[in-house]
């Protein structure tokens, strides 16, 4: 069985829109602000989520003995150095003057033979 149409509420619901007194400004008023929240609330939440990455990539250390990343820890969570005296990855992130071979791997090539 279907429902009947509300046609009572449906009535109701246009003439608080076109009455001119304080309930039609009211429900307008309040369209308008869930409207607001919906077009302006996930940019809003984006924005603050990228100032939290920025403050938790600035705060991030990175072990120099064994490379685990920590935030606000003086000894590495992982092998227990101590964290102290190094600097947070932001500060470190200075380009490292550093030669070429240092950086280059040597391949040697070698024939490997199966013989059955």
């Amino acid at each position: 069985m279907q429902r009947p149409i509300p046609w009572f509420w449906i009535a109701a619901l246009g003439v608080l829109l076109v009455a001119p007194g304080l309930a039609g400004r009211l429900f307008v008023d309040v369209l308008e602000g869930i409207t607001l929240l919906l077009v302006f609330g996930p940019l809003v939440l984006a924005g603050a989520g990228f100032l939290a990455w920025q403050w938790f990539k600035r705060r991030v250390v990175t072990c120099p003995a064994c490379g685990t990343p920590s935030v606000g820890s003086a000894l590495c969570p992982a092998c227990g150095a101590d964290l102290t005296g190094v600097a947070p990855a932001a500060a470190s992130a200075a380009p490292r003057e550093s030669s070429a071979s240092d950086a280059v791997v040597d391949v040697q090539v070698s024939e490997v033979r199966d013989d059955d």
